[in-house]
């Protein structure tokens, strides 16, 4: 992948304050959360991402008035020179997740060298496009996942060992997000050394870099340009601290388990009284494992058979609880692609809420899935395919106006 180093932008304060101007993604700014955090600050950044024009006006040039107007008052400045940004994430049980945040050329789909890792449902393309085109800005970064051995997190270390952090964020989820600024040729080049012969997952926020894409696209950027890229924030499939969480289903509609269950290996009754146990259980069972907890029923643990996957699926595959799912179980009562996208199956990342909608007759049924490995993911994806969407939930998420990027800023 191509990675170039930019000026980015970032509010003109001490770290810590800087953190507290810095807000969850757009998707997760709901409008109670987005008037809390409007309360906080004239210069938080939600103002930005999930912008309010007065008198019901041009929400877009709301945007861009506000972000010209930071910057002719100095509440924000680009930097002086080029620079990569080291991120890292400390979670409340002290782990760590260590990232880049850098621009990314974007590359035509067919190329494999930025791709999905999984079918999309419907997101606001358009909105995001049009903010794009109101304000000139790269506001928020997607997260890449970079097929490198190691060598990504043995730099990130050394840089971030050497400074203090330039922004320091607490996340609504007690994690802390931290900012480094990284500049000069050297070491420029070999972060890019690193990166460049690697291809890299979009493991979230595919429509933000489809609108980074088709912006480029629309505007004729030229490739080693601010415009002609995606900021986003780069980590390792090879880290040790990388953790993928599962999105669980849930079915209004009873389905017919008898032929599903003569498509598993075995299966155990579990005894649970909430959505936590069930979840730990299903994550500690032999892979592949998933959970089915009933309405007014039973809950079980089925264990899963390999053999039945399909000839020529992914590599890592037959391991995984979802794509057994989606491939084998559910086409056995009937399901078609179309099901998985029309509301006919609920998503729930949360155990508890699916758990109590359950237990409420709410639904019908619920289905558990387990995490997902780093290795068995990369497995799966190397050769382009696709998993099922709402596979995978990368927890945390990042922050918002940590640093961003100009579309007419300088890069090298």
């Amino acid at each position: 992948m191509r990675i170039y180093a930019f000026k980015g932008t970032r509010f003109v304060t001490d770290s810590a304050n800087a953190g507290k101007l810095a807000a969850p993604p757009f998707d997760q700014i709901d409008p109670t959360l987005r008037d809390r955090l409007y309360g906080e600050s004239p210069h938080q950044f939600a103002r930005l991402t999930r912008p309010v024009a007065p008198d019901d006006g041009d929400i877009y040039l709301q945007a861009s008035s506000v972000h010209s107007a930071w910057l002719s008052q100095g509440v924000i400045a680009s930097d002086s020179e080029p620079s990569l940004y080291p991120y890292s994430i400390e979670l409340p049980d002290k782990s760590f997740r260590l990232g880049l945040c850098t621009l990314v050329g974007v590359e035509d789909p067919s190329s494999g060298i930025i791709r999905p890792h999984e079918q999309t449902l419907d997101k606001p393309f358009a909105d995001r496009l049009n903010l794009v085109r109101a304000t000139g800005v790269d506001l928020e970064p997607v997260m890449f996942l970079s097929d490198d051995p190691g060598t990504l997190e043995e730099l990130l270390r050394a840089d971030m060992r050497s400074q203090a952090p330039l922004v320091e964020h607490l996340d609504l989820r007690g994690n802390t997000h931290r900012l480094y600024r990284v500049a000069g040729a050297d070491r420029i080049a070999q972060y890019r050394e690193v990166l460049g012969s690697c291809s890299a997952a979009i493991a979230d926020g595919h429509h933000r870099y489809k609108v980074g894409r088709t912006h480029a696209e629309q505007t004729g950027a030229k490739p080693g340009t601010a415009a002609g890229a995606k900021m986003a924030v780069i980590f390792s499939l090879a880290s040790e601290n990388l953790v993928i969480d599962p999105i669980h289903r849930g079915f209004e509609k009873m389905l017919d388990l008898t032929p599903l269950r003569s498509l598993t290996a075995s299966q155990q009754t579990l005894t649970a009284s909430s959505g936590e146990e069930v979840a730990r259980a299903v994550a500690a069972a032999p892979g592949p494992a998933l959970a089915v907890a009933l309405r007014g029923g039973e809950t079980e643990i089925w264990n899963l058979d390999p053999a039945r996957m399909p000839t020529g699926t992914p590599p890592g595959s037959d391991r995984l609880a979802v794509i057994h799912l989606h491939q084998v179980l559910l086409p056995a009562v009937g399901f078609e692609p179309a099901n998985y996208l029309d509301g006919t199956v609920s998503y729930r990342s949360d155990p508890t809420v699916l758990w109590r909608e359950v237990q409420a007759g709410e639904l019908a049924l619920g289905v558990f899935l387990p995490p997902m490995t780093a290795e068995l993911f990369g497995q799966a994806i190397s050769k382009g395919d696709l998993l099922p969407a709402k596979s995978t939930r990368f927890l945390p998420k990042l922050a918002s106006g940590m640093v961003w990027s100009r579309h007419d800023t300088e890069v090298s």
